[in-house]
């Protein structure tokens, strides 16, 4: 087990666990934000077990964009909605 692994699974594990502890509080529900973040509870733990089989320098992209990811998530305290803000049109 390589560390590039033992770095995907920690930040799956913060993303998955942050993402499930969110609270909208009185914000409305947003039906395209929930899929994308059920999307990403998903499909980390699949990149992470598959990341295994990869070469070398892909498992440490993967952790990468993981722990880029579990940053993003932490700083915006689990919404996705601000999470993908830059990515919306103006």
């Amino acid at each position: 087990m390589s560390i590039a692994y033992i770095i995907t699974a920690a930040a799956t594990l913060i993303v998955i666990a942050r993402l499930i502890t969110f609270r909208r509080r009185a914000g409305r529900y947003r039906p395209g934000v929930a899929l994308t973040a059920w999307l990403i509870i998903v499909a980390m733990p699949v990149a992470a077990v598959y990341g295994p089989s990869v070469p070398e320098l892909a498992r440490w992209l993967i952790a990468t964009a993981m722990v880029a990811l579990a940053v993003g998530v932490i700083r915006t305290d689990g919404n996705v909605a601000h999470l993908i803000r830059p990515l919306r049109r103006q």
